[in-house]
Protein backbone atom coordinates (compact mmCIF):
# COMPACT_ATOMS: atom_id res chain seq x y z
CA UNK A 1 0.00 0.00 0.00
CA UNK A 2 1.46 2.96 -0.85
CA UNK A 3 1.04 6.60 1.30
CA UNK A 4 1.30 9.95 0.49
CA UNK A 5 3.93 11.89 3.06
CA UNK A 6 4.68 15.19 3.89
CA UNK A 7 7.58 16.55 5.37
CA UNK A 8 8.86 20.63 6.06
CA UNK A 9 11.69 22.12 8.29
CA UNK A 10 12.85 25.65 8.41
CA UNK A 11 16.53 26.58 9.70
CA UNK A 12 16.22 29.55 12.12
CA UNK A 13 18.83 32.24 12.71
CA UNK A 14 20.58 31.40 15.81
CA UNK A 15 18.67 32.31 19.01
CA UNK A 16 22.03 34.19 20.32
CA UNK A 17 21.57 36.38 17.19
CA UNK A 18 18.45 38.43 18.72
CA UNK A 19 18.94 37.77 22.44
CA UNK A 20 16.52 34.32 22.08
CA UNK A 21 13.70 36.58 20.89
CA UNK A 22 10.42 35.99 18.57
CA UNK A 23 10.11 35.66 14.82
CA UNK A 24 11.37 39.05 13.26
CA UNK A 25 12.66 40.10 16.61
CA UNK A 26 15.47 42.99 15.98
CA UNK A 27 19.21 42.16 15.54
CA UNK A 28 22.16 44.30 16.89
CA UNK A 29 24.47 45.65 14.42
CA UNK A 30 26.59 47.83 15.46
CA UNK A 31 27.46 51.20 16.79
CA UNK A 32 29.66 54.61 16.07
CA UNK A 33 32.22 56.21 18.34
CA UNK A 34 34.50 59.49 17.66
CA UNK A 35 37.96 60.16 19.16
CA UNK A 36 38.61 62.06 22.13
CA UNK A 37 40.91 63.80 24.06
CA UNK A 38 41.74 63.75 27.76
CA UNK A 39 44.70 65.90 29.26
CA UNK A 40 46.10 64.68 32.17
CA UNK A 41 48.67 66.84 34.01
CA UNK A 42 48.25 68.66 31.12
CA UNK A 43 49.44 65.43 28.90
CA UNK A 44 47.08 64.63 26.28
CA UNK A 45 45.60 61.64 26.37
CA UNK A 46 44.19 60.24 23.27
CA UNK A 47 40.77 57.61 23.48
CA UNK A 48 36.97 57.14 21.92
CA UNK A 49 33.95 58.19 23.40
CA UNK A 50 30.85 56.03 24.14
CA UNK A 51 28.88 54.49 21.55
CA UNK A 52 26.23 56.49 19.59
CA UNK A 53 23.54 56.09 16.87
CA UNK A 54 22.87 52.19 17.87
CA UNK A 55 22.12 50.62 14.43
CA UNK A 56 20.02 47.05 14.42
CA UNK A 57 17.35 45.62 11.73
CA UNK A 58 14.78 43.94 11.35
CA UNK A 59 14.89 40.87 9.08
CA UNK A 60 12.14 40.50 6.80
CA UNK A 61 12.46 36.62 7.32
CA UNK A 62 14.08 35.07 10.09
CA UNK A 63 14.23 31.95 8.57
CA UNK A 64 18.31 30.64 6.56
CA UNK A 65 16.41 28.20 4.81
CA UNK A 66 13.19 26.16 3.78
CA UNK A 67 12.99 22.48 3.09
CA UNK A 68 9.93 21.10 1.50
CA UNK A 69 9.30 17.02 0.69
CA UNK A 70 7.08 15.03 -1.03
CA UNK A 71 7.27 11.76 -1.52
CA UNK A 72 5.59 8.23 -0.70
CA UNK A 73 5.93 4.82 1.63
CA UNK A 74 5.74 1.40 0.39
CA UNK A 75 5.03 -1.46 1.93
CA UNK A 76 8.76 -3.25 2.58
CA UNK A 77 9.52 -5.87 0.56
CA UNK A 78 8.32 -9.17 1.63
CA UNK A 79 11.47 -11.00 0.38
CA UNK A 80 15.07 -10.61 1.77
CA UNK A 81 17.24 -9.96 -1.32
CA UNK A 82 21.33 -9.50 -1.58
CA UNK A 83 20.44 -8.14 -5.51
CA UNK A 84 21.43 -4.49 -4.14
CA UNK A 85 22.50 -4.62 -0.52
CA UNK A 86 25.30 -6.62 1.63
CA UNK A 87 25.03 -9.47 3.73
CA UNK A 88 23.09 -8.76 7.32
CA UNK A 89 21.08 -5.36 5.45
CA UNK A 90 17.47 -5.01 6.59
CA UNK A 91 15.18 -5.52 3.59
CA UNK A 92 14.90 -2.42 0.86
CA UNK A 93 11.74 -1.14 -0.67
CA UNK A 94 11.72 -2.31 -4.24
CA UNK A 95 9.31 0.27 -5.67
CA UNK A 96 10.03 3.76 -6.38
CA UNK A 97 7.61 6.63 -7.01
CA UNK A 98 7.58 10.39 -7.46
CA UNK A 99 9.88 12.60 -4.94
CA UNK A 100 10.00 16.15 -4.94
CA UNK A 101 12.33 18.55 -2.73
CA UNK A 102 12.12 22.53 -2.58
CA UNK A 103 14.83 24.06 -0.53
CA UNK A 104 15.04 27.62 -0.58
CA UNK A 105 17.96 29.75 1.11
CA UNK A 106 17.14 33.25 2.04
CA UNK A 107 20.98 34.79 2.47
CA UNK A 108 20.29 35.78 5.84
CA UNK A 109 23.46 34.57 8.25
CA UNK A 110 23.01 32.09 11.01
CA UNK A 111 23.84 35.11 13.22
CA UNK A 112 22.42 37.56 11.34
CA UNK A 113 25.18 39.97 10.44
CA UNK A 114 28.10 39.80 7.59
CA UNK A 115 31.06 41.34 7.70
CA UNK A 116 31.65 42.58 11.51
CA UNK A 117 34.80 44.90 12.43
CA UNK A 118 36.13 47.87 13.18
CA UNK A 119 36.07 50.35 9.91
CA UNK A 120 37.66 54.15 10.12
CA UNK A 121 36.77 57.30 8.62
CA UNK A 122 39.29 58.96 6.07
CA UNK A 123 40.46 61.21 8.65
CA UNK A 124 41.18 58.63 11.38
CA UNK A 125 38.89 60.13 14.14
CA UNK A 126 35.41 58.50 14.10
CA UNK A 127 34.54 54.80 13.60
CA UNK A 128 32.38 51.94 13.30
CA UNK A 129 32.33 49.16 15.10
CA UNK A 130 30.00 46.36 13.50
CA UNK A 131 28.77 44.72 10.84
CA UNK A 132 25.94 44.88 8.47
CA UNK A 133 23.01 43.42 7.27
CA UNK A 134 21.49 41.08 4.14
CA UNK A 135 19.79 43.48 1.78
CA UNK A 136 16.04 43.18 2.44
CA UNK A 137 13.39 41.54 -0.04
CA UNK A 138 12.59 44.69 -2.06
CA UNK A 139 16.02 45.15 -2.86
CA UNK A 140 16.08 41.57 -4.91
CA UNK A 141 14.30 42.26 -7.34
CA UNK A 142 10.54 42.03 -8.34
CA UNK A 143 10.82 38.30 -8.91
CA UNK A 144 10.72 35.25 -6.72
CA UNK A 145 13.97 36.84 -4.87
CA UNK A 146 11.71 39.79 -3.36
CA UNK A 147 9.66 36.67 -1.94
CA UNK A 148 11.20 33.60 -1.71
CA UNK A 149 9.12 31.99 0.96
CA UNK A 150 5.97 31.78 -1.68
CA UNK A 151 7.43 28.98 -4.04
CA UNK A 152 7.34 26.61 -1.42
CA UNK A 153 4.46 24.66 -3.38
CA UNK A 154 4.07 21.55 -4.84
CA UNK A 155 3.22 23.39 -8.03
CA UNK A 156 5.01 26.77 -7.75
CA UNK A 157 6.16 28.43 -10.63
CA UNK A 158 9.94 28.06 -10.53
CA UNK A 159 9.75 23.83 -10.75
CA UNK A 160 10.66 23.21 -14.34
CA UNK A 161 8.40 21.42 -16.70
CA UNK A 162 9.17 17.93 -16.72
CA UNK A 163 6.47 16.86 -19.20
CA UNK A 164 8.03 18.18 -21.85
CA UNK A 165 11.05 15.98 -21.55
CA UNK A 166 8.94 12.44 -21.67
CA UNK A 167 8.94 11.10 -24.89
CA UNK A 168 12.94 12.46 -25.51
CA UNK A 169 13.78 10.45 -22.09
CA UNK A 170 12.33 7.48 -23.31
CA UNK A 171 14.07 7.41 -26.76
CA UNK A 172 17.24 8.47 -25.04
CA UNK A 173 17.09 5.50 -22.31
CA UNK A 174 15.32 2.95 -23.99
CA UNK A 175 17.63 -0.07 -25.59
CA UNK A 176 18.72 0.97 -28.90
CA UNK A 177 18.21 -1.88 -31.12
CA UNK A 178 18.75 0.18 -35.27
CA UNK A 179 21.87 2.33 -35.51
CA UNK A 180 20.38 3.64 -38.56
CA UNK A 181 17.26 4.27 -40.82
CA UNK A 182 17.85 3.16 -44.16
CA UNK A 183 14.25 2.60 -45.30
CA UNK A 184 13.19 6.37 -44.62
CA UNK A 185 16.46 7.46 -46.29
CA UNK A 186 15.58 5.54 -49.76
CA UNK A 187 12.28 6.87 -49.33
CA UNK A 188 13.38 10.54 -49.22
CA UNK A 189 16.57 9.66 -51.56
CA UNK A 190 14.35 11.56 -54.02
CA UNK A 191 14.37 14.55 -51.97
CA UNK A 192 17.95 15.27 -52.70
CA UNK A 193 17.66 16.96 -56.05
CA UNK A 194 15.13 19.46 -54.92
CA UNK A 195 17.08 20.55 -51.75
CA UNK A 196 20.26 20.78 -54.21
CA UNK A 197 18.20 23.60 -56.52
CA UNK A 198 16.96 25.25 -52.62
CA UNK A 199 21.08 25.29 -51.76
CA UNK A 200 21.83 26.87 -55.18
CA UNK A 201 19.14 29.48 -54.93
CA UNK A 202 20.79 30.34 -51.75
CA UNK A 203 24.80 30.26 -53.35
CA UNK A 204 23.49 32.26 -56.08
CA UNK A 205 21.89 34.81 -53.97
CA UNK A 206 25.15 35.06 -51.71
CA UNK A 207 26.68 35.57 -55.18
CA UNK A 208 24.87 38.25 -55.95
CA UNK A 209 25.01 39.87 -52.60
CA UNK A 210 28.77 39.98 -52.53
CA UNK A 211 29.42 41.18 -56.02
CA UNK A 212 27.20 44.22 -55.94
CA UNK A 213 28.90 44.79 -59.67
CA UNK A 214 31.60 43.21 -61.78
CA UNK A 215 33.33 43.57 -64.71
CA UNK A 216 35.54 41.90 -65.87
CA UNK A 217 37.21 39.04 -68.81
CA UNK A 218 36.66 35.60 -68.39
CA UNK A 219 38.22 33.45 -70.68
CA UNK A 220 38.04 35.46 -73.85
CA UNK A 221 34.27 36.38 -72.92
CA UNK A 222 33.72 40.49 -71.24
CA UNK A 223 30.99 39.93 -68.59
CA UNK A 224 29.01 42.83 -66.69
CA UNK A 225 26.97 41.72 -63.69
CA UNK A 226 25.02 44.06 -61.44
CA UNK A 227 22.71 43.66 -58.59
CA UNK A 228 19.64 45.29 -58.61
CA UNK A 229 17.57 46.28 -55.53
CA UNK A 230 15.37 44.23 -56.53
CA UNK A 231 17.15 41.51 -55.89
CA UNK A 232 18.27 42.83 -52.24
CA UNK A 233 14.79 42.48 -51.18
CA UNK A 234 14.03 38.91 -52.82
CA UNK A 235 16.89 38.11 -50.71
CA UNK A 236 15.44 39.32 -47.37
CA UNK A 237 11.60 37.50 -48.08
CA UNK A 238 10.34 36.06 -44.98
CA UNK A 239 9.21 33.23 -47.46
CA UNK A 240 13.02 32.31 -48.75
CA UNK A 241 14.51 32.60 -44.96
CA UNK A 242 12.02 30.18 -44.21
CA UNK A 243 12.49 27.53 -46.88
CA UNK A 244 16.33 28.04 -46.13
CA UNK A 245 15.75 26.99 -42.68
CA UNK A 246 13.06 24.20 -43.50
CA UNK A 247 15.83 23.13 -46.18
CA UNK A 248 19.07 23.18 -43.71
CA UNK A 249 16.75 21.44 -40.26
CA UNK A 250 15.00 18.70 -42.31
CA UNK A 251 16.57 18.32 -45.16
CA UNK A 252 20.74 18.22 -45.20
CA UNK A 253 21.05 18.13 -41.42
CA UNK A 254 19.19 14.48 -41.18
CA UNK A 255 20.81 13.50 -44.73
CA UNK A 256 24.44 14.41 -43.47
CA UNK A 257 23.37 12.17 -40.51
CA UNK A 258 21.90 9.52 -41.78
CA UNK A 259 25.42 9.25 -44.19
CA UNK A 260 27.57 9.63 -41.05
CA UNK A 261 25.49 6.88 -39.10
CA UNK A 262 25.53 4.12 -41.99
CA UNK A 263 29.29 4.75 -41.81
CA UNK A 264 29.21 4.12 -37.97
CA UNK A 265 27.30 1.03 -38.56
CA UNK A 266 29.19 -0.22 -41.02
CA UNK A 267 32.77 -0.32 -38.84
CA UNK A 268 31.02 -1.31 -35.81
CA UNK A 269 28.06 -4.15 -37.48
CA UNK A 270 29.57 -7.36 -35.48
CA UNK A 271 30.34 -5.55 -32.12
CA UNK A 272 26.75 -4.11 -32.23
CA UNK A 273 25.04 -7.15 -33.04
CA UNK A 274 26.93 -8.94 -30.47
CA UNK A 275 25.88 -6.38 -27.92
CA UNK A 276 22.29 -6.60 -28.77
CA UNK A 277 22.53 -10.53 -28.46
CA UNK A 278 24.23 -10.23 -24.95
CA UNK A 279 20.93 -8.04 -24.04
CA UNK A 280 18.48 -9.91 -25.91
CA UNK A 281 15.70 -11.20 -23.51
CA UNK A 282 17.24 -9.89 -20.79
CA UNK A 283 16.76 -7.05 -18.29
CA UNK A 284 19.45 -3.96 -18.77
CA UNK A 285 19.17 -1.17 -17.06
CA UNK A 286 19.72 2.18 -18.63
CA UNK A 287 20.94 5.67 -17.38
CA UNK A 288 21.57 8.77 -19.59
CA UNK A 289 22.02 12.54 -19.39
CA UNK A 290 19.17 14.23 -21.51
CA UNK A 291 19.23 17.71 -20.89
CA UNK A 292 21.97 19.87 -19.34
CA UNK A 293 21.61 23.77 -19.28
CA UNK A 294 23.42 26.82 -17.15
CA UNK A 295 23.01 30.01 -17.74
CA UNK A 296 24.82 33.12 -16.59
CA UNK A 297 23.44 36.87 -16.23
CA UNK A 298 24.02 39.89 -14.61
CA UNK A 299 20.95 41.43 -13.01
CA UNK A 300 22.15 44.84 -11.69
CA UNK A 301 25.38 47.01 -11.95
CA UNK A 302 25.05 50.13 -9.64
CA UNK A 303 27.41 52.52 -8.69
CA UNK A 304 26.27 55.33 -5.92
CA UNK A 305 26.63 59.35 -7.36
CA UNK A 306 28.86 61.48 -5.40
CA UNK A 307 27.36 62.63 -1.79
CA UNK A 308 29.44 64.61 0.82
CA UNK A 309 27.06 63.53 3.48
CA UNK A 310 25.48 60.03 3.73
CA UNK A 311 25.33 57.13 1.23
CA UNK A 312 22.36 54.99 1.41
CA UNK A 313 23.68 51.51 0.71
CA UNK A 314 21.55 48.02 0.48
CA UNK A 315 23.24 46.72 3.98
CA UNK A 316 22.75 49.79 6.40
CA UNK A 317 19.29 50.78 7.58
CA UNK A 318 20.26 53.95 7.19
CA UNK A 319 22.64 56.65 5.43
CA UNK A 320 26.09 55.68 6.30
CA UNK A 321 28.16 58.41 6.49
CA UNK A 322 30.24 59.89 3.05
CA UNK A 323 33.86 60.69 5.07
CA UNK A 324 34.14 56.51 5.68
CA UNK A 325 34.32 56.02 2.28
CA UNK A 326 37.27 57.17 -0.29
CA UNK A 327 34.32 56.36 -3.10
CA UNK A 328 30.78 56.24 -3.42
CA UNK A 329 30.26 52.31 -2.76
CA UNK A 330 28.58 50.15 -5.54
CA UNK A 331 26.46 46.74 -5.90
CA UNK A 332 25.71 44.54 -7.91
CA UNK A 333 23.06 41.62 -8.72
CA UNK A 334 24.30 38.43 -10.29
CA UNK A 335 22.23 35.52 -11.36
CA UNK A 336 22.99 31.57 -12.24
CA UNK A 337 20.58 29.23 -13.40
CA UNK A 338 21.38 25.66 -13.76
CA UNK A 339 18.97 22.77 -15.03
CA UNK A 340 19.73 18.86 -15.53
CA UNK A 341 17.20 16.23 -16.45
CA UNK A 342 18.33 12.33 -15.82
CA UNK A 343 16.52 9.30 -17.61
CA UNK A 344 16.74 5.79 -15.74
CA UNK A 345 15.16 2.56 -16.32
CA UNK A 346 15.31 -0.74 -16.20
CA UNK A 347 14.32 -2.14 -19.84
CA UNK A 348 14.10 -5.59 -21.44
CA UNK A 349 13.36 -6.10 -25.26
CA UNK A 350 13.39 -9.59 -27.26
CA UNK A 351 13.80 -10.09 -30.80
CA UNK A 352 13.78 -13.57 -32.12
CA UNK A 353 16.96 -13.21 -34.76
CA UNK A 354 19.46 -12.01 -31.63
CA UNK A 355 18.32 -15.06 -29.33
CA UNK A 356 21.27 -17.24 -29.41
CA UNK A 357 19.68 -19.84 -27.99
CA UNK A 358 17.59 -20.89 -30.86
CA UNK A 359 19.04 -23.63 -33.05
CA UNK A 360 18.50 -21.94 -35.78
CA UNK A 361 20.55 -18.18 -34.51
CA UNK A 362 23.70 -18.74 -37.06
CA UNK A 363 21.08 -19.52 -40.02
CA UNK A 364 21.66 -17.45 -43.21
CA UNK A 365 18.37 -15.84 -42.80
CA UNK A 366 18.58 -15.13 -39.30
CA UNK A 367 21.74 -12.86 -40.17
CA UNK A 368 20.07 -11.22 -42.97
CA UNK A 369 17.69 -10.23 -40.58
CA UNK A 370 19.77 -8.88 -37.82
CA UNK A 371 21.55 -6.90 -40.21
CA UNK A 372 18.03 -5.53 -41.53
CA UNK A 373 17.32 -4.53 -37.79
CA UNK A 374 20.35 -2.48 -37.26
CA UNK A 375 20.49 -0.57 -40.43
CA UNK A 376 16.59 -0.31 -40.26
CA UNK A 377 15.40 -1.22 -43.08
CA UNK A 378 12.54 -2.98 -41.54
CA UNK A 379 9.00 -1.74 -42.33
CA UNK A 380 7.14 -0.50 -39.04
CA UNK A 381 4.30 1.93 -38.60
CA UNK A 382 6.97 4.47 -37.09
CA UNK A 383 8.99 3.89 -40.34
CA UNK A 384 6.21 4.81 -42.21
CA UNK A 385 5.67 7.77 -40.22
CA UNK A 386 8.91 8.97 -40.67
CA UNK A 387 8.73 8.44 -44.41
CA UNK A 388 5.56 10.31 -44.85
CA UNK A 389 6.00 14.06 -45.96
CA UNK A 390 5.18 16.63 -43.47
CA UNK A 391 4.95 14.59 -40.57
CA UNK A 392 7.80 16.47 -39.17
CA UNK A 393 5.95 19.11 -38.91
CA UNK A 394 2.87 16.69 -36.87
CA UNK A 395 6.21 16.01 -34.57
CA UNK A 396 6.70 19.84 -33.60
CA UNK A 397 3.17 20.86 -32.65
CA UNK A 398 2.32 17.46 -31.13
CA UNK A 399 3.47 13.86 -29.75
CA UNK A 400 1.86 11.73 -32.01
CA UNK A 401 5.45 10.17 -33.75
CA UNK A 402 7.07 9.44 -30.30
CA UNK A 403 3.26 7.43 -29.39
CA UNK A 404 3.40 5.66 -32.82
CA UNK A 405 7.60 4.82 -31.89
CA UNK A 406 6.39 3.53 -28.70
CA UNK A 407 3.96 1.83 -30.33
CA UNK A 408 6.44 -0.16 -32.67
CA UNK A 409 8.84 -1.12 -29.90
CA UNK A 410 6.65 -2.62 -28.00
CA UNK A 411 5.04 -4.65 -30.83
CA UNK A 412 8.57 -5.25 -33.03
CA UNK A 413 10.94 -5.07 -30.30
CA UNK A 414 8.65 -6.08 -27.19
CA UNK A 415 10.30 -3.42 -25.49
CA UNK A 416 8.83 -2.79 -21.81
CA UNK A 417 10.29 -1.12 -18.51
CA UNK A 418 10.50 -3.06 -14.95
CA UNK A 419 10.25 0.93 -13.87
CA UNK A 420 11.19 4.29 -15.43
CA UNK A 421 11.79 7.61 -14.30
CA UNK A 422 12.64 11.01 -15.17
CA UNK A 423 15.20 13.21 -12.12
CA UNK A 424 14.95 16.79 -12.59
CA UNK A 425 17.46 19.15 -10.78
CA UNK A 426 17.11 23.03 -10.70
CA UNK A 427 18.71 25.45 -9.01
CA UNK A 428 18.70 28.98 -9.11
CA UNK A 429 21.47 30.95 -6.88
CA UNK A 430 21.06 34.78 -7.16
CA UNK A 431 24.06 36.46 -5.38
CA UNK A 432 24.01 40.10 -4.31
CA UNK A 433 27.12 41.66 -3.91
CA UNK A 434 28.08 44.87 -2.17
CA UNK A 435 31.92 46.68 -2.43
CA UNK A 436 32.19 49.24 0.34
CA UNK A 437 35.97 51.52 -0.18
CA UNK A 438 36.74 52.18 3.02
CA UNK A 439 39.50 53.99 4.41
CA UNK A 440 40.94 51.01 5.77
CA UNK A 441 40.46 49.16 2.36
CA UNK A 442 37.86 47.74 0.04
CA UNK A 443 35.31 45.75 1.70
CA UNK A 444 33.44 43.13 -0.95
CA UNK A 445 29.96 41.55 1.03
CA UNK A 446 28.10 38.77 -0.59
CA UNK A 447 24.91 37.20 0.06
CA UNK A 448 23.44 34.20 -1.96
CA UNK A 449 19.34 33.51 -2.28
CA UNK A 450 18.90 30.19 -4.10
CA UNK A 451 15.64 28.19 -5.25
CA UNK A 452 16.65 24.53 -5.52
CA UNK A 453 14.62 21.16 -6.60
CA UNK A 454 14.69 17.87 -6.97
CA UNK A 455 11.94 16.49 -8.55
CA UNK A 456 11.22 12.22 -9.52
CA UNK A 457 8.22 11.56 -11.97
CA UNK A 458 7.81 8.01 -12.61
CA UNK A 459 6.28 7.06 -15.85
CA UNK A 460 2.34 6.12 -16.59
CA UNK A 461 3.38 2.47 -17.43
CA UNK A 462 5.70 0.04 -18.45
CA UNK A 463 5.48 1.84 -21.79
CA UNK A 464 6.79 5.19 -20.79
CA UNK A 465 4.71 8.36 -20.03
CA UNK A 466 0.72 9.12 -21.74
CA UNK A 467 1.00 5.30 -21.53
CA UNK A 468 -1.67 4.62 -18.82
CA UNK A 469 -2.09 0.95 -17.54
CA UNK A 470 -6.17 1.62 -18.97
CA UNK A 471 -5.78 2.18 -22.53
CA UNK A 472 -3.19 -0.95 -22.76
CA UNK A 473 -4.23 -3.25 -25.75
CA UNK A 474 -4.65 -7.20 -25.08
CA UNK A 475 -1.49 -7.12 -26.76
CA UNK A 476 0.61 -5.00 -24.71
CA UNK A 477 -0.63 -6.28 -21.57
CA UNK A 478 0.41 -10.23 -22.89
CA UNK A 479 3.81 -8.91 -23.15
CA UNK A 480 3.93 -7.30 -20.04
CA UNK A 481 2.31 -11.04 -18.50
CA UNK A 482 5.14 -12.81 -20.26
CA UNK A 483 7.98 -10.40 -19.27
CA UNK A 484 6.40 -11.07 -15.22
CA UNK A 485 4.92 -7.31 -14.72
CA UNK A 486 1.65 -6.67 -13.51
CA UNK A 487 -0.12 -3.44 -12.20
CA UNK A 488 1.44 -4.11 -8.67
CA UNK A 489 4.81 -4.14 -9.82
CA UNK A 490 7.73 -6.89 -11.06
CA UNK A 491 6.56 -10.54 -10.47
CA UNK A 492 8.64 -12.10 -7.80
CA UNK A 493 11.34 -13.84 -9.35
CA UNK A 494 11.23 -12.33 -12.54
CA UNK A 495 13.28 -9.22 -12.32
Amino acid sequence: MTTTRFRQGDVPIDPRANNHGAWNSPIYLGAFRDKTTVFQNGVPVYGWGNPYSAQSFTPDVSSVAWLRTWDELHTRSKRRTTEFTQPGDRPFYNTGGPFLSIRIESGLPAMGVSGSGTYYSTGGDHRYEGGFMPPPNSWWGNDWASVPGAYTSQSNALLPDVASYYDRAWRMAKPKLEMASLYVFLKEFEDIVPQLQTSSELLGRRFAGEYKYFSGNVGSRAINISRSAQTDKKFMYPKFAANQFINQEFGWAPFLGDLKSFYTTYLDASEIIKKITDENGKWVRKSVLVSKDDVDSVLLEHTEPFNSTSYSIPCFPVGFPSYFFTNPPSWSITEKTSLSIHASGKFRFYRPEFDITLPDYTSAWNQVMRYVKIYGLEVSPYHIWQATPWTWLADWVTNIGSYIQRMSDTLEDQVAAAYFYITAHKRIERTFTVKLPFATGLKTLSWVRSFSSKQRVSADSPYGFRVSWDSLSPERLAILGALGITRHGPERGRV
